[in-house]
């Protein structure tokens, strides 16, 4: 007599291909889930930010910030009050929160004795003109909000002082050894900063004279 044969394993086959093909649909399904969240949260967030600028921001006077070392600081440089009347308040929950194109963040993104550029500070309304204007154009900067001791705590940050996140330039020997990509980066910042200028009435146009390098720790 002829040996019987096994079962078939076509049944086999197919439901294994069954189960990789489930597996396939439900990380497509998770991935489709989580482009679709992060893509709100940045458009609520630009969406928010943009709530801030009045339809045309008032002209504010360029910065005077002179020198071209970097300062040694964990805070902000010269404070120059750039503001035209009473600037409308930051909603509450971004008190003491870094302004950014995607909206208020509480952990500030720079990192710890790297060198960056120093843009102007501004009001909260021309800060966050600023802030999407430069990055719409490709140039990420952020608003670090300034400590005013003698407002009340509590209150919400008026003035809000500018840094590129385009350029991170470590200390010591590495900062001469970038002269050449340090310049390029200012001569970039103000080239956007004299269309902000021009097309947005910036209160600034970021030129090479008026940035100066910032430690940050």
């Amino acid at each position: 007599m002829p040996e019987e044969t096994g079962p078939a394993e076509g049944g086999v086959h197919l439901s294994m291909s069954r189960l990789y093909m489930s597996i396939a649909l439900i990380a497509v399904a998770l991935l489709l889930v989580w482009a679709t969240a992060y893509k709100y949260g940045e458009s609520a967030g630009k969406s928010y930010m943009e709530s801030l600028i009045p339809n045309k921001p008032g002209v504010l006077p360029p910065e005077d910030i002179a020198g071209s070392d970097p300062v040694d600081s964990g805070n902000v440089g010269s404070e120059v009050d750039n503001s035209v009347g009473e600037p409308p308040r930051v909603p509450a929950a971004a008190v003491g929160a870094v302004m950014t194109a995607q909206g208020f963040v509480e952990a500030d993104p720079r990192v710890s004795g790297h060198n960056y550029l120093q843009l102007a500070t501004f009001s909260s309304e021309q800060a966050a003109d600023a802030i999407l204007f430069m990055n719409d154009n490709g140039m990420p900067i952020i608003g670090v909000p300034v400590v005013d001791s003698a407002v009340r705590a509590g209150n919400n940050p008026s003035r809000y002082t500018l840094y590129s996140l385009g350029l991170a330039v470590p200390g010591g020997g590495q900062f001469r050894a970038m002269e050449a990509q340090r310049d390029e980066h200012k001569r970039a910042i103000a080239s956007l900063g004299s269309r902000w200028q021009r097309e947005r009435r910036g209160g600034s146009d970021f030129g090479e004279s008026k940035t100066q390098w910032v430690k940050y720790n």
